[in-house]
């Protein structure tokens, strides 16, 4: 089962800590967590810490994808970090790698 934490840094910027699997089963939670965290903070900057996520689905990415239009209403720089090689490979096979920040 995946999970999100929320963390807000001493100048202002959000870190959204996803851990094991997201997909389906959970993607609309996080979403919710993802879109009330950035409208109600208005971050500066919002980065996504994947480092500890073992799955990611096409639903699990596409909460990657609305967390990027979340921060693009409040005009927050959004950068996703830490990915394993098989979720940046998947990221690059869909062309958001470059989108997210990542090479």
């Amino acid at each position: 089962m995946g999970e999100v934490s929320v963390e807000t840094n001493e100048d202002g910027t959000l870190r959204l800590v996803l851990r094991g699997e997201i997909d389906f089963t959970n993607a609309n939670e996080i979403h919710k967590t993802f879109r009330e965290a950035i409208a109600d903070q208005r971050p500066p900057a919002v980065f996504v810490d994947l480092a500890d996520v073992t799955f990611m689905d096409s639903t699990g990415i596409s909460v990657l994808v609305d967390g990027m239009r979340a921060a693009l209403d409040v005009e927050a720089e959004y950068r996703v970090q830490n990915p394993s090689q098989r979720l940046l490979d998947q990221l690059r096979t869909t062309g958001l790698a470059k989108a997210f920040g990542l090479t």
